[in-house]
């Protein structure tokens, strides 16, 4: 009597140990415990799955990127830029004075600030990086991009927005990053990300708060906020 008293505190004991090893793995986000349409019930390690490496840039602080200041009346944009590109672009137009007297002149209340760059539409490829809060890209106009760029100011989703992810537009782990970090899933395909937002978002929102003419006029800008210049800084070597 006393083995089988023992191994009954024995057996107690690993299934304890069992349900705490799965609380601290769900805690730390290593275990996903989900419940699928069926009603069944689906375990999945998360080192397991392949993470996105574009949201994985976008979503979290990362050194030894390239950046970008935009220095206006209201204050500094920091921006990294993406190995990719269309940030070369980026760079190539500043670098031929493309941003000179730039200003940001169109402000579409929760959705953007936009940029008015003169200039030709250039040959450009589409990338994986959401259109999230923070997000830097340029226009696409069919397979072109034009050098006007705009920033996302949608800190959450609209309601056409939470239709559009809710519609199965994306797969689950592209919604989620939407559901998180905000911004216009739909316009994916009609912009190009090359860059991300990482301090002096609220000099962006306070830009986007100025004075426009509405919907119905397009967003213009009843005060364009100047771009004073854009300067761009390359990681020191040790970051690399």
């Amino acid at each position: 009597m006393k083995k089988i008293k023992i191994l009954g505190i024995i057996t107690m004991i690993f299934l304890v140990l069992i349900i705490v090893a799965f609380t601290v793995l769900a805690l730390f986000g290593i275990l996903k415990i989900e419940t699928g349409e069926d009603g069944k019930t689906e375990i999945s390690f998360a080192p397991l799955e392949e993470k996105n490496e574009f949201f994985e840039w976008q979503t979290s602080e990362t050194e030894g990127d390239r950046t970008a200041v935009i220095k206006t009346e209201k204050g500094e944009i920091k921006i990294k830029l993406s190995e990719t590109a269309a940030a070369e672009k980026f760079i190539e137009l500043k670098n031929s004075g493309a941003f000179k007297n730039a200003e940001f002149s169109v402000l579409a209340e929760n959705m953007f600030i936009q940029s008015t760059v003169p200039g030709e539409n250039f040959e450009a490829e589409q990338n994986e990086f959401a259109a999230i809060s923070g997000a830097v890209a340029f226009v696409m106009e069919k397979e072109e991009a034009a050098p006007s760029f705009i920033i996302i100011t949608a800190e959450k989703l609209s309601g056409n927005s939470s239709a559009f992810l809710k519609n199965g537009a994306f797969d689950s782990e592209r919604a989620e990053v939407y559901e998180k970090f905000g911004g216009i899933p739909e316009y994916e395909g009609k912009i190009l990300v090359f860059g991300q937002v990482v301090s002096g978002m609220e000099t962006v929102l306070e830009i986007a708060e100025k004075e426009n003419s509405g919907y119905t006029g397009g967003y213009l800008a009843a005060e364009p906020e100047k771009i004073i210049s854009i300067e761009i800084s390359e990681p020191l070597p040790d970051e690399q």
